[in-house]
Protein backbone atom coordinates (compact mmCIF):
# COMPACT_ATOMS: atom_id res chain seq x y z
CA UNK A 1 0.00 0.00 0.00
CA UNK A 2 1.55 3.26 -1.06
CA UNK A 3 2.26 5.71 1.44
CA UNK A 4 0.31 9.44 1.89
CA UNK A 5 2.09 11.70 4.22
CA UNK A 6 -1.04 14.12 3.26
CA UNK A 7 -3.88 12.28 3.81
CA UNK A 8 -6.04 13.59 6.20
CA UNK A 9 -4.08 16.12 6.67
CA UNK A 10 -6.82 18.42 8.07
CA UNK A 11 -7.80 16.30 10.30
CA UNK A 12 -4.20 15.70 11.86
CA UNK A 13 -3.58 19.07 12.29
CA UNK A 14 -7.20 19.52 14.02
CA UNK A 15 -6.10 16.73 16.34
CA UNK A 16 -2.64 18.15 17.08
CA UNK A 17 -3.85 21.69 17.88
CA UNK A 18 -6.73 19.89 20.38
CA UNK A 19 -3.64 18.33 21.73
CA UNK A 20 -1.50 21.23 22.20
CA UNK A 21 -4.99 23.07 23.98
CA UNK A 22 -5.73 20.23 25.78
CA UNK A 23 -2.32 20.18 27.59
CA UNK A 24 -2.26 24.31 27.84
CA UNK A 25 -5.70 23.70 29.89
CA UNK A 26 -3.94 21.00 31.95
CA UNK A 27 -0.74 22.67 32.77
CA UNK A 28 -1.33 26.12 32.73
CA UNK A 29 0.39 28.80 32.29
CA UNK A 30 3.52 30.83 34.55
CA UNK A 31 2.66 33.56 36.73
CA UNK A 32 4.89 35.47 39.21
CA UNK A 33 4.09 36.17 42.87
CA UNK A 34 5.01 37.89 46.04
CA UNK A 35 4.25 36.49 49.14
CA UNK A 36 5.57 36.47 52.86
CA UNK A 37 7.23 33.52 54.23
CA UNK A 38 8.74 32.54 57.62
CA UNK A 39 12.94 32.62 58.22
CA UNK A 40 13.82 29.68 60.56
CA UNK A 41 17.55 29.34 62.05
CA UNK A 42 19.91 26.18 62.01
CA UNK A 43 23.19 25.19 62.81
CA UNK A 44 23.48 27.49 66.10
CA UNK A 45 27.44 27.23 67.00
CA UNK A 46 27.11 24.73 70.16
CA UNK A 47 28.88 27.65 72.00
CA UNK A 48 27.16 30.85 70.97
CA UNK A 49 22.96 32.13 71.62
CA UNK A 50 21.82 34.41 69.17
CA UNK A 51 20.07 37.70 71.12
CA UNK A 52 18.43 40.41 70.20
CA UNK A 53 15.42 40.85 67.71
CA UNK A 54 15.62 38.32 64.45
CA UNK A 55 14.04 38.65 61.32
CA UNK A 56 11.11 36.09 61.58
CA UNK A 57 9.98 37.20 57.97
CA UNK A 58 10.78 38.37 54.51
CA UNK A 59 9.27 38.53 51.16
CA UNK A 60 10.23 36.26 48.07
CA UNK A 61 9.00 36.67 44.56
CA UNK A 62 8.09 33.32 43.10
CA UNK A 63 7.22 31.80 39.21
CA UNK A 64 5.76 28.77 38.56
CA UNK A 65 2.31 27.33 37.03
CA UNK A 66 -0.97 29.23 37.74
CA UNK A 67 -2.52 26.35 39.37
CA UNK A 68 0.34 25.47 41.48
CA UNK A 69 1.67 29.12 42.69
CA UNK A 70 -1.61 30.53 43.01
CA UNK A 71 -2.73 27.71 45.59
CA UNK A 72 0.15 28.39 47.91
CA UNK A 73 -0.31 28.30 51.85
CA UNK A 74 1.48 29.89 54.47
CA UNK A 75 4.48 27.70 55.32
CA UNK A 76 4.31 26.12 51.78
CA UNK A 77 7.85 28.20 51.16
CA UNK A 78 10.23 29.06 53.92
CA UNK A 79 13.63 30.31 54.25
CA UNK A 80 16.40 28.26 56.05
CA UNK A 81 19.31 30.49 57.30
CA UNK A 82 22.73 28.76 57.98
CA UNK A 83 24.29 29.92 61.14
CA UNK A 84 27.29 27.51 60.81
CA UNK A 85 30.54 29.56 61.11
CA UNK A 86 29.11 32.88 62.69
CA UNK A 87 31.27 34.67 65.42
CA UNK A 88 30.14 36.98 68.25
CA UNK A 89 28.33 40.22 67.55
CA UNK A 90 26.64 41.08 64.26
CA UNK A 91 27.04 38.75 61.56
CA UNK A 92 25.32 39.69 58.31
CA UNK A 93 23.90 36.87 56.30
CA UNK A 94 23.41 37.26 52.57
CA UNK A 95 20.05 35.17 51.27
CA UNK A 96 20.28 33.24 48.58
CA UNK A 97 17.37 31.90 46.60
CA UNK A 98 18.71 28.51 47.40
CA UNK A 99 17.84 28.45 50.71
CA UNK A 100 14.47 28.78 50.19
CA UNK A 101 12.24 25.54 50.25
CA UNK A 102 9.82 25.64 47.78
CA UNK A 103 7.00 23.28 46.23
CA UNK A 104 8.18 21.07 42.89
CA UNK A 105 7.67 23.55 39.98
CA UNK A 106 7.92 26.90 41.83
CA UNK A 107 11.00 29.03 41.25
CA UNK A 108 12.52 31.51 43.08
CA UNK A 109 13.20 34.98 41.67
CA UNK A 110 14.47 37.23 44.50
CA UNK A 111 14.23 37.60 48.29
CA UNK A 112 13.41 41.18 49.89
CA UNK A 113 15.92 42.25 52.00
CA UNK A 114 18.73 40.45 50.50
CA UNK A 115 20.30 40.11 53.90
CA UNK A 116 19.50 39.22 57.64
CA UNK A 117 21.44 40.66 60.65
CA UNK A 118 22.32 37.88 63.32
CA UNK A 119 23.72 39.00 66.59
CA UNK A 120 25.34 36.22 68.40
CA UNK A 121 27.00 36.07 71.71
CA UNK A 122 28.81 33.26 74.32
CA UNK A 123 26.37 30.82 75.76
CA UNK A 124 26.73 30.40 79.81
CA UNK A 125 25.30 28.72 82.26
CA UNK A 126 24.51 28.90 86.23
CA UNK A 127 22.73 27.40 89.19
CA UNK A 128 19.96 29.24 90.17
CA UNK A 129 17.49 28.55 93.21
CA UNK A 130 13.81 27.24 92.24
CA UNK A 131 11.24 29.33 94.76
CA UNK A 132 8.31 27.38 94.63
CA UNK A 133 4.77 28.55 93.67
CA UNK A 134 1.91 28.06 96.19
CA UNK A 135 -1.87 28.92 95.83
CA UNK A 136 -4.71 28.66 97.52
CA UNK A 137 -5.63 28.62 101.66
CA UNK A 138 -5.32 25.71 104.10
CA UNK A 139 -7.63 24.24 105.96
CA UNK A 140 -9.14 26.15 108.67
CA UNK A 141 -6.89 25.87 111.45
CA UNK A 142 -3.82 25.14 109.39
CA UNK A 143 -1.22 26.83 108.16
CA UNK A 144 2.02 26.45 105.68
CA UNK A 145 4.97 26.36 107.81
CA UNK A 146 7.93 24.98 105.40
CA UNK A 147 8.09 24.49 101.79
CA UNK A 148 11.08 22.53 100.17
CA UNK A 149 12.10 21.93 96.68
CA UNK A 150 14.62 18.68 95.29
CA UNK A 151 16.85 19.66 94.34
CA UNK A 152 16.73 23.17 95.53
CA UNK A 153 19.22 24.80 92.51
CA UNK A 154 18.85 23.82 88.86
CA UNK A 155 20.63 24.79 85.84
CA UNK A 156 20.30 28.01 83.67
CA UNK A 157 20.99 28.43 80.16
CA UNK A 158 21.77 31.80 78.07
CA UNK A 159 23.70 34.19 76.74
CA UNK A 160 26.22 35.41 79.04
CA UNK A 161 25.23 38.90 79.70
CA UNK A 162 21.57 37.93 80.75
CA UNK A 163 22.89 35.49 83.10
CA UNK A 164 23.39 38.55 85.76
CA UNK A 165 21.75 40.06 88.58
CA UNK A 166 17.95 38.84 89.43
CA UNK A 167 17.32 35.44 87.60
CA UNK A 168 14.00 33.90 88.99
CA UNK A 169 13.27 30.59 88.66
CA UNK A 170 9.40 29.56 89.68
CA UNK A 171 7.48 26.34 90.15
CA UNK A 172 4.07 25.84 88.50
CA UNK A 173 1.52 26.82 90.86
CA UNK A 174 1.03 24.19 93.61
CA UNK A 175 -2.56 24.19 95.28
CA UNK A 176 -2.75 24.04 98.99
CA UNK A 177 -6.56 25.26 99.27
CA UNK A 178 -8.45 23.09 102.08
CA UNK A 179 -5.58 20.60 102.49
CA UNK A 180 -4.24 19.74 106.32
CA UNK A 181 -0.82 17.63 105.84
CA UNK A 182 2.30 17.45 104.26
CA UNK A 183 2.55 16.64 100.57
CA UNK A 184 4.77 16.25 97.47
CA UNK A 185 3.80 17.33 94.41
CA UNK A 186 6.45 17.23 91.06
CA UNK A 187 6.22 20.41 89.10
CA UNK A 188 8.00 21.99 86.21
CA UNK A 189 10.07 25.18 86.55
CA UNK A 190 10.22 27.93 84.08
CA UNK A 191 12.58 31.14 84.23
CA UNK A 192 11.45 34.72 84.20
CA UNK A 193 13.71 35.78 80.82
CA UNK A 194 12.50 34.75 77.93
CA UNK A 195 16.15 34.72 76.35
CA UNK A 196 16.92 32.00 79.34
CA UNK A 197 15.66 28.44 79.64
CA UNK A 198 15.77 25.44 82.13
CA UNK A 199 18.58 23.45 81.02
CA UNK A 200 18.24 20.63 83.39
CA UNK A 201 16.39 19.11 85.44
CA UNK A 202 13.11 20.53 84.09
CA UNK A 203 10.95 19.39 86.64
CA UNK A 204 11.28 19.18 90.58
CA UNK A 205 9.81 17.53 93.89
CA UNK A 206 8.37 20.21 96.32
CA UNK A 207 7.59 19.36 99.61
CA UNK A 208 4.62 21.52 101.59
CA UNK A 209 4.67 20.78 105.01
CA UNK A 210 1.19 22.03 106.69
CA UNK A 211 0.51 21.84 110.35
CA UNK A 212 -2.25 23.18 112.72
CA UNK A 213 -1.88 26.17 114.24
CA UNK A 214 -2.72 28.23 117.18
CA UNK A 215 -3.25 32.30 117.63
CA UNK A 216 -0.03 32.23 120.19
CA UNK A 217 2.53 30.47 117.90
CA UNK A 218 2.42 33.10 115.70
CA UNK A 219 0.50 31.37 112.38
CA UNK A 220 -3.00 32.67 111.34
CA UNK A 221 -5.75 30.06 110.98
CA UNK A 222 -6.42 29.23 107.27
CA UNK A 223 -3.50 31.71 106.30
CA UNK A 224 -4.29 32.51 102.81
CA UNK A 225 -1.02 31.99 100.49
CA UNK A 226 -1.09 33.84 96.91
CA UNK A 227 0.64 32.52 94.13
CA UNK A 228 3.04 35.38 92.71
CA UNK A 229 2.56 36.83 89.61
CA UNK A 230 4.98 34.43 87.30
CA UNK A 231 6.18 33.64 84.16
CA UNK A 232 4.94 30.12 82.59
CA UNK A 233 7.36 27.43 83.02
CA UNK A 234 6.47 26.05 80.17
CA UNK A 235 7.56 28.62 77.79
CA UNK A 236 10.96 29.13 79.21
CA UNK A 237 12.30 25.75 78.65
CA UNK A 238 13.85 24.43 76.21
CA UNK A 239 12.03 22.63 73.20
Amino acid sequence: MAWHPFRNFGLKVLAFSLGGLLWFTISGYEIERRISVPVSYRNVPASFEMTGEQTDRVTVQVRGDDNVVSALTEGAIRVVVDLEGSQPGANTIPLRTDQVATPPRVDVLQIDPGTVTVMMERAGQIMVPVRPTLEGRPAPGFAVTQVTADPERVTIAGPESRLVGRIDVVTERIMVEGRNGRFTQEVAVGVNNPRLRVQSPRTVRVTVTIEPVTPDAGGASGEAVVAPESPSPGVSSDP
